[in-house]
């Protein structure tokens, strides 16, 4: 057989493939590859897929010159290209198929957190920036306090300010109008002895006598959790009538915990009583064994 035959057929192969990739266009994908019976392959779905490129090979074999037969070389190098194809296409396969298993294990996490965050409605939270910061000497800061509960009548709420050194710089004391909740607190960036404070962040505490005669403590940036949403999958809680971060949150405590969560002082336990570690008396023995 003639080399031109060769050529031909290798031609014709290529340009049917070339022609089935411009007709899928207009018609139907699929990546199966046929072979008609005038024996010229196609590949509708316009891939050479190993299927294919091993039906190549044994098209290019069965046409070969007799005289001038294929380097074996050259054999090999396409063999050697047909199991590194298909070495790639095992490993996409594979790949694929972690991607899809590692997306349902993040979903199942995200759903699992999302439990978790929606658990923490009702309990304590503290937000990681609890100050409030001034600026200027003539700038008047408002901020919401907390009351876990409410005061004993006649008693009054001393609201003490603290500078970055913890050194008391201002107590803001309240008669009235306290209840358990939130009360709006006002400063306007004085000391006690009427000077500008200064520039800086500033920590607002307070500790009072609550109606049950506990003691009961806060601060500022300490609130109770009252709702989560999310928005585009990420928290928010709502903490003293406004939406903040969750990962924004520096602590949360559960007030039912003595101990924690702050609204009353717990009682302290009555110390236990010591365990008698005497011996118990024996009896003493008789002189004499009794008569049988």
């Amino acid at each position: 057989m003639a080399v031109g035959a060769v050529n031909n057929s290798s031609s014709d192969l290529l340009n049917s493939l070339n022609n089935q990739n411009q007709n899928t266009k207009a018609t139907s994908n699929t990546d199966t590859v046929v072979q008609n019976n005038n024996g010229i392959v196609s590949n509708p779905g316009a891939e050479l897929d190993k299927d294919a490129f091993l039906q190549l090979l044994l098209v290019e074999l069965q046409h070969q010159d007799p005289t001038d037969p294929m380097d074996t070389d050259k054999m090999l190098t396409q063999t050697s290209q047909l199991a590194a194809l298909e070495m790639q296409q095992n490993t996409n396969n594979t790949m694929q198929a972690m991607v899809a298993t590692m997306e349902k294990l993040s979903a199942s996490i995200s759903s699992g957190m999302s439990m978790q965050v929606v658990g923490a409605i009702g309990k304590m939270a503290s937000v990681e920036n609890n100050y409030v910061e001034l600026k200027t000497a003539d700038e008047v800061v408002y901020l919401k306090m907390y009351l876990p509960a409410k005061p004993k009548e006649g008693e009054a709420v001393e609201f003490k300010i603290y500078d970055e050194n913890n050194n008391l710089v201002k107590t803001l004391t309240v008669d009235e109008g306290l209840n358990e909740g939130l009360y709006n607190l006002a400063w306007d960036g004085r000391n006690d002895n009427g000077a500008f404070a200064g520039a800086g962040k500033y920590t607002i505490k307070a500790e009072y006598t609550n109606e049950s005669g506990g003691t009961s403590k806060t601060s500022y940036g300490s609130y109770p959790i009252e709702a989560i949403k999310f928005i585009d999958g990420v928290p928010y809680a709502k903490m003293g009538g406004q939406y903040v971060l969750f990962d924004d949150i520096a602590e949360i405590t559960d007030p039912s915990i003595p101990g924690t969560g702050n609204p009353e002082d717990p009682e302290e336990p009555e110390e236990p009583t010591k365990p008698d570690n005497s011996l118990p008396e024996v009896p003493e023995r008789p002189d004499k064994k009794p008569e049988e």
